[in-house]
């Protein structure tokens, strides 16, 4: 009973949500004026030989997601729980 209540309102703030994102006008992130100068250009690409950035920025994004995931999660169990204890 919970569990389907649960799913129906989180479907339907997926919903809800997508809509939302689906109204938003597409940007062509190419086209941003947005250029580091030269010598900042230079002093990163030195870092990157030593430090794989990209990789970097791969592993903490999925980081990141995946401890708003367990966030999320928790919080529902927490809701869960405190339901069904009345």
């Amino acid at each position: 009973m919970v569990s389907s209540v649960l799913g129906t309102l989180f479907g339907g703030i997926l919903a809800l949500f997508m809509l939302v994102l689906g109204l938003l006008p597409t940007i062509d992130v190419s086209t941003l004026p947005i250029a580091l100068p030269e010598p900042v250009s230079r002093s990163l690409s030195a870092i990157n030989w030593f430090i794989p950035v990209d990789t970097l920025l791969t592993v903490l994004t999925v980081w990141i997601g995946l401890l708003i995931v367990l966030n999320a999660v928790l919080l529902i169990m927490h809701v869960v729980q405190s339901v069904t204890k009345g």
